[in-house]
């Protein structure tokens, strides 16, 4: 703790600091350096909005019980946080911007100082936001219903907090480790499928049958809940609750026990941390590149195709395959999907399965499509070399982003048959339509913001570089749009009881966005190369 507020330690927080305001000053003079601000502003007050929002709402529930007293029922609110703080980072995979702190490793810091600059740059996150939202809504609730409980809510609510960034951050630092390396990453595909699987086989026990139950599975269930309950009693949840709970009761040392729980727990997952940082500030780089064998050679040539498209595809995939953390950002969708998703056997919002859940596949690519050159890094320079047109390099990219969308709209049909059963022909013959207006407006527009606002993309990291927050507001608003569109052309021709021209309104829009589209590649090279000192400071600066 000494050598983290010693003299040193604080000249060089204070010269982070000064560094941040530089590196922010200076960004206001770069292209698009205002646009980029204002959208990391937006997004600071668009996810403080919600999280104000969810605040009232539990914080108003919580009043009730405790008005009531009815305290028991408080772990189901810090349950509902706890999932919210852990489980946003994985639904907004393509619009995070986390900052990569391991470059500070290169200069004399102490890993005291590491540490510490690590966790306060963590409660940035969009989930710290929502999530400390969330724990004051609830401490307000509890404080305007019983006032004398606002000393021990306060302590457990900090702790629940800082439980929750510190678990949240081993979380990433750790999922970093294990996809930086192919085998640890297999491992991880292994242990999501089996999520996978098994939140299939707890869909029948979370939204039950219309048959009406056995006695038998009624007492059954019940064990169940008084087995969970016990359960979750010694969890975190479970422990910020008690420690209200027991100080209601008048039981001082419970409480101090149920506190005392929460920073173990803190403990844990903060020395699963350090752990984890200690690695890295030790020098530990990790890598997956395969021993050059005669096995490997083979696969080499039989991969290697002709021409520049050819090779700039093969080159896609390669740095695909070997980038756990764009792998991460196109499972993610898939998962939530599969796991969030409902399974019905009647109409309503069934129905619309198929066109929301091919529109949700698309934040997946969000990363690949809209800043497509990202991953280029140096290697930039390159194409403004090369004989080859800069359009083919597009179009090369908008081949392998084409390819990946076919395997994720794939992967989401499965789901949705799996989920809800076979769509029916005209939702069918609307979401293929629709997606020949919304697919190739996709590439188009990816391919400007690609062009006109690259950012440096780390492959190895879940961390994005400066310029990210603009790119990734317009990518937002862009699908939005797409999918607004689609949506009040279906609805408006209901409306007037025509849907038969739903199809031929989307053919008409479809034509017009491959004509966008096709006009788009041919500009390109004019683009790239009026852009093309921009393109080369921001994706070739040193890392």
């Amino acid at each position: 703790m000494a050598v983290m507020t010693s003299a040193l330690a604080r000249e060089q927080y204070a010269a982070l600091a000064r560094m941040r305001l530089q590196m922010l000053s200076n960004s206001l003079r770069l292209s698009g350096g205002k646009f980029n601000l204002a959208a990391r502003i937006f997004r600071i007050v668009f996810f403080s909005t919600v999280g104000l929002m969810i605040a009232v709402g539990l914080g108003a529930g919580v009043f009730a019980i405790a008005r009531d007293n009815q305290l028991r029922i408080l772990p189901v609110f810090l349950w509902a946080v706890m999932m919210l703080w852990q489980l946003a980072p994985i639904a907004l995979a393509s619009f995070q911007e986390p900052v990569d702190l391991s470059l500070l490793l290169r200069f004399p810091v102490s890993f005291g100082s590491y540490v510490l600059e690590y966790l306060v740059f963590g409660l940035f996150d969009t989930s710290s936001i929502l999530g400390g939202f969330c724990l004051a809504g609830i401490w307000t609730g509890l404080v305007l219903a019983r006032p004398d409980l606002a000393g021990w809510a306060a302590m457990g609510m900090l702790l629940f907090a800082a439980f929750n960034v510190l678990l949240l951050r081993m979380i990433f630092a750790w999922i970093d480790r294990w996809l930086a390396q192919r085998k640890t990453r297999e491992v991880l595909g292994i242990i999501f499928l089996f999520l996978l699987l098994g939140a299939q086989l707890m869909n029948p026990a979370l939204y039950g049958t219309r048959e009406r139950p056995s006695r038998k599975t009624i007492a059954t269930m019940k064990q169940a809940a008084r087995t969970a309950e016990s359960v979750q009693r010694a969890l975190p949840p479970g422990l910020a609750a008690g420690a209200v709970q027991a100080a209601h009761q008048g039981s001082a040392a419970a409480a101090a026990a149920c506190l005392a729980g929460l920073v173990l727990y803190g403990v844990g997952a903060g020395s699963l941390l350090g752990i984890r940082l200690r690695a890295e500030y030790r020098g530990e780089s990790l890598g997956e590149a395969p021993r050059v064998t005669a096995k490997v050679q083979e696969r080499r040539r039989v991969l290697e195709l002709g021409g520049p498209i050819g090779a700039i595809v093969e080159k896609e995939f390669r740095y695909l395959g070997r980038s756990g953390v764009m792998l991460y950002s196109l499972l993610a969708p898939l998962i939530m999907l599969f796991v969030l998703g409902r399974g019905g056997q009647t109409g309503g919002a069934e129905r619309f399965a198929l066109p929301l859940g091919a529109a949700y596949g698309f934040l997946g690519l969000t990363r690949l499509v809209y800043n497509s050159l990202g991953g280029e890094g140096a290697g930039i320079q390159l194409y403004f070399v090369s004989p080859t047109p800069f359009r083919t390099v597009m179009l090369a990219k908008n081949l392998v982003q084409f390819m990946l969308f076919l395997f994720e709209f794939a992967l989401v049909v499965a789901i949705v048959v799996w989920r809800f059963g076979l769509p029916d022909r005209q939702m069918l013959e609307l979401t293929a339509c629709w997606l020949l207006f919304a697919l190739p407006l996709q590439l188009a527009a990816g391919n400007l913001l690609s062009i006109k606002m690259a950012y440096r993309m780390t492959l190895t990291r879940l961390s994005r570089e400066q310029g990210a927050a603009g790119n990734g507001l317009l990518s937002l608003l862009i699908q939005l749009a797409i999918v607004g569109t689609g949506a009040v052309v279906y609805f408006c021709l209901r409306y007037l009881e025509r849907p038969g021209l739903t199809v031929w309104v989307f053919l008409a829009l479809a034509l017009g966005a491959m004509a966008t589209w096709l006009r788009g590649l041919a500009n390109s090279d004019r683009i790239a190369m009026r852009r093309r000192d921009v393109l080369i400071e921001s994706l070739a600066k040193a890392e």
